[in-house]
């Protein structure tokens, strides 16, 4: 079987990539065919990736990730997709429409949370809410903590998390790790 991962990152970082890397590893192990559709590198533990990874393909491309997700597609020519971590709608857009299943992996709360991790900022209590207009007002997740270097804040749209909720509910399964992610993707319905 062939397989493409599709995953924000190359490289460790955490506990996605830990999680993509042995997956990927034990696949290919077992006869399988891996190929890697990424984003940016972590310049840490690339050369393991690139090991197992023999076929990959930069999404972070100037003619946006869709469309360098659908030359991949076309190069590769998998039998499954597996998605990993992935927010960008065009190439989300590119995924639900691949004509192949596509699997995606809920590593954390990114998909159905604003700000990614699940709790009220002051109270720190965890929030039982699905994502709707109170993740605006009251919450305030639409302001979450910035990325990388720079600005310590950024922007969340709403409307453009709602977008990618949908997109990904074409996709053939969703994957959780325990109830509660399950529960809380069951909640958006």
């Amino acid at each position: 079987m062939r397989l493409l991962f599709v995953h924000d990152r190359i490289g460790a970082l955490g506990g996605a990539e830990a999680n993509v890397l042995l997956t990927a590893g034990e696949l290919r192990r077992r006869g399988h065919s891996v190929g890697l559709a990424h984003g940016s590198g972590t310049d840490r533990g690339e050369a393991e990736w690139r090991e197992v990874f023999t076929e990959r393909y930069a999404l972070d491309q100037p003619s946006g990730a869709g469309a360098a997700f659908r030359q991949a597609f076309v190069q590769f020519q998998p039998d499954v997709v597996f998605v990993h971590k992935f927010s960008d709608p065009g190439l989300l857009d590119a995924l639900s429409n691949c004509g192949v299943p596509v699997v995606r992996m809920v590593h954390d709360h990114d998909l159905y949370c604003m700000r990614s991790y699940k709790y009220g900022y002051f109270s720190r209590r965890i929030c039982h809410r699905a994502a709707s207009a109170y993740c605006v007002f009251p919450c305030g997740a639409s302001v979450a903590r910035g990325t990388g270097t720079g600005f310590p804040l950024r922007w969340v749209s709403y409307r453009a998390k709602r977008r990618e909720i949908d997109l990904n509910k074409n996709f053939h399964r969703l994957i959780v790790a325990n109830g509660y992610k399950r529960d809380e993707l069951l909640k958006i319905g």
